[in-house]
């Protein structure tokens, strides 16, 4: 990943302008890696794909925006401190969060994966068609529905490392539009055995996935909610992830992989585009019942400021 990678999606736009002003320089040299990692943070939290880009994404996209964060990619791109978010999945540090589930000391459901997956076809197919209840045509640029293109079942489980030291989960920091949580519980899992992870390191890697395992889902609501995001009309298509889940155990979003991708409309085939949402960074989702809980559950609160062990 290099400077102009870090450019291209709105994503990693906005993580250069986080982490200029967390710098508190206008051309940053240095990397401070806690500096990065909130900035990442920062990213995400601004990333919402069923309206309209805020005006910060859209005047980083080009001009005095985009020319004022060059330095920023630059220095990101260049520091070995950022080496491990073009890294594979780490098998032996993953943690499940749950968000207010503090007082709650069961152990994650880690059973029904699969069979939940195999439902997510079906619901991404027919989310919300463009009619009523009483079957009368409705504008599809009126609605809005399920935009994730994620493999978000239920039950479902995604997971992700730990940074720093202590250790703190990314699942409770890198979250896309959180709801305000104050409260989380999260317990380090593994494979039980050898599994298949399919890696998501680049826009490439996610279009050549949907061309493989392909899922048509132009006649529902994300026509409506990828146009407003991102300003495109067309047909679109998803991963067909009952199909993915034939072939391989997880898949996994570097988080370079992220910035690069999340929240563009990439060209599949023809008229066909696909967009990477509901997805974040370093996160893998389960698509097999191959993991164990190893570890936990640790209890979070957040204080206003950060996550502390509660």
């Amino acid at each position: 990943m290099d400077a102009g990678d870090l450019l291209l999606g709105p994503r990693g736009r906005r993580l250069c302008q986080e982490f200029q002003q967390l710098a508190g320089a206008s051309r940053p040299t240095l990397v401070d890696d806690r500096a990065a990692f909130q900035a990442v943070a920062e990213a995400c939290a601004w990333a919402m794909y069923w309206q309209p880009p805020h005006d910060a994404d859209v005047n980083l996209r080009s001009g005095p925006g985009l020319a004022g964060i060059r330095a920023a990619a630059e220095a990101l791109a260049s520091s070995p401190a950022m080496s491990w978010w073009s890294s594979p999945v780490d098998a032996g540090d993953q943690h499940l969060v749950v968000f207010d589930a503090a007082e709650s000391a069961q152990e994650p459901q880690l059973t029904g994966l699969r069979e939940a997956v195999d439902t997510l076809d079906a619901f991404h197919a027919d989310s919300q068609p463009f009619e009523d209840s009483a079957g009368r045509a409705l504008d599809w640029r009126t609605i809005s529905g399920a935009w994730w293109s994620a493999p978000m079942a239920n039950p479902g489980a995604h997971t992700a490392r730990s940074f720093g030291q202590p250790p703190l989960p990314v699942g409770l920091v890198w979250v896309e539009d959180a709801f305000g949580w104050s409260t989380a519980t999260s317990w380090q899992v593994r494979p039980a055995s050898e599994v298949r992870v399919l890696e998501l390191r680049g826009p490439q890697d996610w279009v050549e996935m949907v061309r493989r395992y392909p899922l048509e889902v132009t006649a529902t609501a994300k026509r409506g909610d990828w146009w407003r995001t991102t300003g495109r009309d067309g047909r679109w298509a998803m991963p067909d992830w009952p199909a993915v889940a034939d072939d391989w155990d997880a898949v996994h979003l570097t988080v370079a992989g992220y910035l690069t991708t999340a929240g563009r409309a990439l060209p599949v085939d023809g008229d066909t585009a696909t967009v990477l949402a509901g997805w974040p960074p370093d996160a893998t989702f389960w698509l097999a019942d191959v993991l164990e809980a190893v570890g936990g559950p640790a209890r979070w609160r957040w204080d206003g400021d950060r996550w502390s062990p509660a």
